[in-house]
């Protein structure tokens, strides 16, 4: 009786690379990736005073410019480990051709399955900076869970309250002034954070009941001013540009991020940005990534030495991150971890703010 070949199609992987675009406006300082356990940001804060004139005789108005806050922050610790079995080796490589497979070196085939793990673990750490953006953009503050549910990591960044405020009538209501909601915290970030806020991230509920809003309609009907232009656009960060609307005196730039992350506890895709808010920023809006490297001092496992570089860092990511890799003392299991300890600081915390559309 014949029996059928049997064709061998490949591997098809179904996952999907993190993506950066809240991160993205953190920048790193020559002075972000650093030895040690803390960070800290002095701040000096200088208004729109403006000079007033002096009394015949009386000498100058005399200015105290020596007050500054010191802040310092404690990263988060990020450690994602993966023990590999040397009996593993064995099986034939997912996605190899078997027949090939049983020819490859047991060295080959351990360097690449290592750096598959390496490179799950920097997916894990990247999306979770993504999870930072996404709650100090949306809060002012951190609240890092366990699988638990409880809360492994806590910081209030200590932001006006102001710059987080909820409508006070809910955009799903025919009566809604979005406009004016916008506007308000426009001029609140302006005027605090002395900074001309342009950027608006929506959550996608919000983004779809702003578009449907008769004023907002009016606004972009080009047939009468030229106040705006919605010609959406899906760009590699995962983001989608919608265009560009005046709001008040500001041309402001419309974004949504529908992107997801699974949650910790639930298991649930959820939204980095919510349905809900709306984020309001400035491209000078003071955010500054910062990473404090792990101390490692003697390196890897030096049997494992030439499988991977200690330390590795991302160009787009720009945040330290490093590989330690060590096994048994037979041999047997080699474990490898990938170690990260940033933080996205908020330096300008007056320079954003967020608008809750929901009552």
């Amino acid at each position: 009786m014949n029996k059928l070949a049997t064709r061998f199609l490949g591997l098809f992987r179904s996952w999907r690379r993190p993506t950066m675009f809240l991160q993205s406006f953190f920048v790193m300082t020559p002075k972000s990736i650093y030895n040690g356990g803390k960070v800290s940001v002095e701040i000096e804060r200088d208004g729109e005073d403006i000079a007033i004139p002096i009394k015949q005789g009386t000498g100058p108005n005399w200015n105290d410019m020596s007050v500054s806050t010191l802040k310092e922050f404690t990263p988060p610790a990020y450690n994602e480990g993966f023990p590999v079995d040397v009996e593993e080796l064995v099986q034939r490589t997912a996605g190899a051709d078997p027949y090939s497979d049983s020819y490859r070196s047991y060295v080959s085939k351990l360097f690449s399955k290592i750096n598959k793990l390496i490179q799950k673990g920097f997916n894990k750490i990247t999306r979770a900076l993504e999870v930072q953006a996404s709650q100090i953009l949306q809060t002012g503050k951190l609240n890092l869970l366990a699988s638990d549910g409880t809360t492994r990591y806590e910081l209030d960044f200590l932001p006006k309250a102001t710059h987080f405020p909820t409508v006070s009538v809910a955009w799903s209501s025919g009566s809604s002034t979005k406009l004016a909601d916008l506007e308000s915290l426009l001029a609140v970030i302006r005027a605090d954070g002395l900074v001309d806020p342009r950027i608006l991230i929506f959550g996608e509920t919000a983004m779809g009941q702003f578009l449907d809003d008769d004023g907002v309609q009016k606004r972009l009907d080009t047939r009468n001013y030229d106040l705006g232009q919605v010609s959406p656009e899906m760009l590699a960060s995962g983001a989608t540009f919608f265009g560009r609307v005046w709001i008040g005196s500001y041309m402001c730039e419309m974004w949504t991020y529908p992107q997801v992350y699974k949650h910790p506890q639930t298991g649930a895709a959820t939204k980095f940005i919510d349905d809900d808010k709306v984020v309001v920023l400035s491209s000078d809006t003071r955010l500054v990534k910062s990473s404090a490297r792990v101390p490692l001092p003697l390196g890897s496992d030096p049997r494992l030495a030439g499988l991977m570089p200690g330390r590795m860092a991302d160009a787009s990511l720009n945040v330290d991150m490093t590989v330690n890799l060590y096994c048994t003392p037979n041999g047997k299991q080699v474990m490898a971890e990938v170690e990260s300890r940033p933080l996205l600081v908020p330096v300008g915390i007056d320079q954003f703010g967020c608008l809750t559309t929901t009552v």
